[in-house]
């Protein structure tokens, strides 16, 4: 039997809540309908593959959410092969330039591995995202050719990689690019830890709220990551990090945050369980 909840702070409350996810689910099943079932689990064109990846891993936050998780699963597990698939037949070619334009892909698919029971495949991607997210190919290069092309203003980038490092237990000993005056834009490429890369995220998403380009779902998960890090560090109890991801999953106002959002949530419950208890 699906679930009959709604997002706490879903603007529209029930009503919209039903309305939206019922469209989005028609929306994406109807794009599936449009392709040859034959193609679905290679690897196509840049366009082509995200779209089909994007759907099933919608597919599979929808489902989960009404109570389908074996269904939800599927889909997860078919998105996430898909995407490995995709990022290693373009892996030789790839250059530091054109990494970043991978890391969305990779990111979310490790999500997805997650989410569907494939940790060790999971870690294989949140390292793609790691590298990519900075501009780096193989991970043994001393810098990227361009460090700044990874600031972008709505520090999904900054917030990807730190994501990335979190989930595979990796703090410190690590380069990156920081800002060392709050009061500049010009960021420097240098030895730093957890704690600088936060930093530069949330100076990336400074930028996006003067130029009002940032999503509110990225703005709202650094004071998370900082709580997980606080605890995983020794220096703050599990149950602050519990608030903060309370009050993450509680900012849910619309679908696009939800799409955000709630995948992030479940991965975070299932990699740290002993930290975000009920």
């Amino acid at each position: 039997m699906a679930r009959l909840r709604v997002p706490e702070s879903y603007k529209g409350g029930r009503k919209k809540w039903v309305a939206d996810l019922e469209k989005s689910i028609q929306v994406q099943k109807e794009y599936l309908a449009t392709l040859p079932e034959t193609d679905l689990g290679k690897p196509d064109t840049p366009t082509r593959t995200e779209a089909v990846f994007e759907t099933w891993f919608a597919l599979g936050v929808f489902n989960h959410w009404q109570g389908e998780e074996e269904v939800a699963r599927a889909y997860w597990a078919q998105g996430a092969s898909l995407a490995q698939a995709y990022i290693e037949r373009d892996l030789p070619a790839l250059t530091s330039e054109r990494a970043p334009n991978y890391a969305w892909l990779a990111r979310t698919a490790a999500l997805a591995a997650a989410l569907s029971g494939q940790e060790s495949l999971a870690r294989t991607l949140f390292s793609y995202t790691e590298r990519f997210s900075t501009g780096l190919v193989t991970g043994q290069e001393e810098r990227p050719v361009d460090p700044g092309a990874v600031l972008d203003s709505m520090g999904l980038l900054p917030l990807y990689r730190v994501y990335s490092l979190i989930r595979l237990g990796r703090l410190s000993g690590f380069h990156g690019l920081i800002f060392p005056d709050a009061s500049s834009d010009e960021a420097v490429w240098v030895r730093t830890d957890i704690h600088g890369l936060i930093g530069t995220a949330e100076h990336c998403l400074a930028i996006g709220r003067r130029e009002r380009l940032i999503f509110a779902s990225e703005q709202r998960m650094p004071p998370l990551l900082r709580a997980l890090v606080a605890v995983l560090e020794g220096r703050e109890s599990a149950e602050e990090a519990h608030k903060a991801l309370v009050t993450y999953e509680r900012s849910i106002r619309d679908m696009s945050d939800f799409r955000r959002i709630y995948p992030v949530v479940l991965d975070l419950k299932a990699a740290f369980s002993t930290v975000f208890t009920a």
